[in-house]
């Protein structure tokens, strides 16, 4: 009998699932225990500087991103985020997770 067709692709990523998985990568939960420390990721386009803020959107595949580490307030950090599971629902990022001065 012939082989069993190949599974189908991934689906592409939510910009959620992204900041998730650099999250984990970079072991930057490790110190979640200090809330002290909210943070959030900003996350371009490359080539366009489009800044990616709809945490629920779906990032094409081979975009190139830019990721920066920024402070966000109490309880509204992507640890935060993750630990509530708020990421399926995710709207833009909150004012909250913009860098000061409205810039990423």
């Amino acid at each position: 009998p012939p082989p069993p067709p190949p599974p189908p692709p991934a689906p592409p990523p939510r910009l959620f699932d992204i900041k998730r998985a650099i999250v984990r990568a970079k072991k930057l939960d490790a110190s979640s225990s200090n809330t002290s420390l909210e943070f959030d990721l900003a996350i371009q386009n490359a080539s366009t500087n489009e800044v990616y803020d709809d945490e629920s959107m779906i990032l094409p595949r081979g975009t190139r991103v830019v990721v920066r580490r920024v402070a966000a307030e109490r309880g509204r950090g992507i640890l935060s985020r993750m630990a509530a599971g708020a990421g399926a629902a995710a709207g833009p990022m909150a004012p909250g997770g913009a860098m000061p001065g409205g810039g990423y």
